[in-house]
């Protein structure tokens, strides 16, 4: 029996040694383990891949902080230069202010103005070209009139003024050039007729004279041509 009972009890040894071994063992939970290449890749693969990433991010900065360190050094020899060259034109500046001599003020004289002897000129008038209204078309009738004008101005052989009007109606800016352009027609008339063009002037005055030459409005739609002696 006592042969039975230890053969038992040596079974029962081998079969709890045999349990233990069949429990899987965690070679990354201990801290016992002796671990190989393999097992350190399996288990602390993230904590080395973390630590390259933190240490290659720490040089990625260092390289960044030494180009920057750089670029303030190169900014301050250039500051540095610019500083010199602003001194040396100030030097330079008070040197020329020490040696600068007052140029001597030019000498005023008294204005002298020439004497102008009044001009002295007559009118004669030689001539009158009427219009229709808002007009400035010379008229057969006109022309012929125009015509005997001619030949006085030519037989004087002096200057003619052409002076252009117009008559109340309508607004003072539109007058005034409907009277330059009649004064403008009868002088080209004068012209292509043989007066010499450097011989005629011209001159308008539009509304604002109308009453001075009557106050009909057909006696202010008028040219009139002056001989000036």
């Amino acid at each position: 029996m006592r042969k039975i009972a230890l053969a038992l009890l040596l079974m029962g040894g081998v079969a709890f040694a045999e349990s233990k071994q069949e429990k899987p063992l965690d070679p990354c939970g201990s801290p016992k383990e002796v671990y190989s290449k393999y097992l350190l890749d399996k288990c602390y693969e993230g904590y080395f891949k973390a630590i390259m990433d933190a240490k290659k991010s720490a040089d990625e900065a260092l390289r960044i902080a030494n180009e920057a360190n750089k670029k303030v050094g190169d900014l301050e020899k250039r500051v540095g230069a610019l500083e010199r060259t602003a001194d040396d034109h100030e030097r330079r500046i008070k040197a020329l202010e020490g040696r600068r001599v007052e140029a001597p003020k030019p000498e005023v004289k008294p204005e002298v103005k020439p004497e102008v002897a009044p001009h002295k000129w007559q009118l004669e008038e030689v001539g009158t070209v009427y219009f229709d209204f808002n007009n400035f078309k010379i008229k057969a009738s006109e022309a012929k009139k125009l015509d005997e004008v001619v030949g006085k101005v030519k037989d004087s052989g002096k200057e003619v003024l052409v002076v252009g009007f117009a008559d109340k109606k309508g607004p003072s800016n539109y007058n005034f050039n409907l009277s330059m352009w009649r004064a403008q027609m009868v002088a080209s008339y004068l012209a292509q007729k043989g007066v010499d063009v450097g011989k005629i002037r011209i001159a308008s005055y539009g509304k604002e004279v109308a009453d001075l030459l009557g106050k009909k409005h057909s006696d202010q739609r008028v040219v009139r041509i002056f001989v000036i002696y």
